[in-house]
């Protein structure tokens, strides 16, 4: 479902910094794919969203649903006249949530209203950029041992080695073997075609590139550790690791 109504003119966002925000690069993204990754997690979360309109007039909402090819997103919005009119004719409304105790803001222009589910909502396209109080890039969600999730790669020598998954986010994966080796793969290299299985949460395939690697120290043993980024990830992809990252995440609160 397109979530840009046939008569809706698209604005370009703004890219000023929001209130509070000092326009400080490392706090800021600007990659559509980035800025994807943030309201994914918000819509997942259901997190509290509010809005503030130019003459200070406030709405708490959440976000309904993330289109990452439109660069669009829908909110609960436009339930009253009186709220329909005060967000159809701001021409800029600040955004603010809260992600996982880091403070989310950036600025969307005027939405239009959209029917989503048999009611009435509001939609809005992305904005040119996003801030945040983050040092990593993505949330990291770390899997329990048991649940078993492992990645089958090939090695440039035509090895196939099994490893566990470690650690999981939209940036990437981190993989834990034991096998004697200091140094397997040089940072850098890319290793494609890398089979992770999720076990009953599905399996999908990725390109992996080598950013780190090191030894930890995991019930008295040591364990290799290798940090890897994907290459690239569709929409499809993005969306099915965002939702398992959110399902390891409930996992671990049980």
């Amino acid at each position: 479902m397109s979530l840009e109504p046939a008569n809706a003119k698209r604005q370009t966002a703004s890219t000023q910094a929001p209130d509070g925000f000092p326009p400080d690069a490392r706090h800021r993204l600007t990659l559509p794919i980035q800025i994807s990754a943030v309201l994914l997690d918000l819509a997942w979360l259901k997190c509290v969203v509010r809005l503030r309109t130019r003459d200070g007039y406030r709405i708490a909402t959440t976000l309904l649903k993330v289109d990452p090819v439109g660069c669009t997103f829908i909110f609960d919005g436009c339930r009253t006249e009186a709220e329909r009119d005060l967000l159809l004719t701001s021409d800029e409304i600040a955004v603010s949530a809260v992600l996982r105790d880091v403070k989310i803001r950036f600025v969307i222009n005027r939405p239009y209203p959209i029917r989503y589910q048999g009611g009435m909502a509001c939609a809005a396209a992305f904005p040119a950029q996003l801030y945040h109080f983050e040092r990593r890039r993505h949330p990291r969600a770390r899997p329990d041992a048991a649940m078993g999730y492992r990645c089958e790669l090939r090695t440039p020598d035509d090895e196939v080695l099994k490893l566990d998954i470690a650690d999981l986010s939209l940036s990437g994966v981190g993989l834990r073997t034991s096998i004697a080796n200091t140094d397997p793969f040089p940072t850098g290299t890319i290793l494609p075609k890398c089979r992770l299985d999720f076990r009953n949460q599905g399996e999908l395939e990725f390109d992996l590139q080598v950013v780190g690697h090191g030894l930890v120290w995991s019930d008295q043993r040591a364990m290799h550790h290798i940090g890897c980024t994907f290459v690239s990830l569709g929409p499809g992809q993005q969306t099915f690791i965002q939702r398992l990252v959110y399902h390891i995440e409930l996992a671990g609160r049980e």
